[in-house]
């Protein structure tokens, strides 16, 4: 580690990473995920043929996007970086695009994320292949074999009215653990490294290894591939990752908000 952390960052001296190494990146990820999805989960009592409990599945989520969060955080002060904005702004790409080409982008990135939502109907036909099946316990945001017509439908196991307990863990999941953790450590962390292998084209091997690691809902990588390389395409040839993080939240929260919100303080 440099002894004079650095405020600026060119990213033709970010080292660069092997190949081996990269897939290793994408593989500890998905290895902690499958522990804490197939063995910690399970631990925890349910009933027969029940889902997982909510709590229980936001648990293991968070402890899963805190760890990429972490690991993040290591290596850009490995790099020589305080662990401020002002110095982390060039390194994690944590700016706007500037100039109307790379903005024109943005429609590629959205026509990407909306083939991604009407896909759908390809997720469900791929949960009922053999090996692509969901557990019967996997929760129903996550499970496209379960019929949902309400909200409330998403989490069954809990009451959302008047719940602010579980509107503050959702935002605070969200925004710090998933949106944060997963943008910063593929997109700002790895995405810059893998150009030294994958030359001009390391947005679109970092969107298919990103979907890839999300190998625990393989079941979803139809529709997830598409927003997959939306997502690196933001973060990396226009050059932003607060864009492939508002795109990755809207997807993700946005609408679950906008649809939870009159529920939880007490609307129809």
């Amino acid at each position: 580690m440099s002894s004079n952390p650095k405020s600026t960052a060119n990213e033709r001296d970010i080292p660069q990473y092997s190949l081996l190494m990269i897939l290793f990146m994408f593989a500890w990820p998905a290895a902690w995920f499958v522990f804490l999805i197939w063995i910690a989960g399970l631990a925890f009592p349910r009933a027969p043929g029940a889902f997982i409990s909510t709590w229980v599945f936001f648990g293991i989520a968070t402890l899963g996007n805190a760890a990429e969060l972490i690991v993040a955080l290591i290596v850009l002060r490995r790099e020589g970086f305080k662990l401020t904005f002002r110095n982390l702004r060039d390194r994690a790409r944590l700016r706007w695009p500037r100039g109307w080409k790379k903005w024109a982008l943005v429609l590629v990135a959205l026509a990407l994320y909306v083939a991604s939502m009407q896909l759908g109907f390809l997720d469900k036909a791929l949960a009922t292949v053999p090996g692509f099946v969901p557990p019967d316990y996997w929760p129903p945001q996550l499970n496209p074999t379960v019929e949902i017509s309400a909200p409330e439908d998403l989490y069954p196991d809990i009451t959302l009215r008047g719940n602010y307990l579980f509107l503050a863990v959702f935002v605070v999941y969200g925004i710090v653990f998933n949106i944060i953790g997963e943008e910063l450590y593929y997109r700002s962390v790895l995405l810059p490294k893998m150009r030294g292998v994958f030359g001009k084209w390391d947005w679109m091997a970092n969107g298919v290894l990103f979907e890839l690691k999300h190998v625990y809902t393989r079941w979803l990588w139809p529709s997830g591939i598409f927003s997959s390389l939306a997502f690196a395409l933001l973060g990396g040839p226009m050059g932003s990752v607060w864009l492939s993080m508002l795109f990755h939240w809207t997807g993700s929260f946005l609408f679950g908000l906008i649809a939870g919100i009159p529920l939880i303080f007490g609307g129809n």
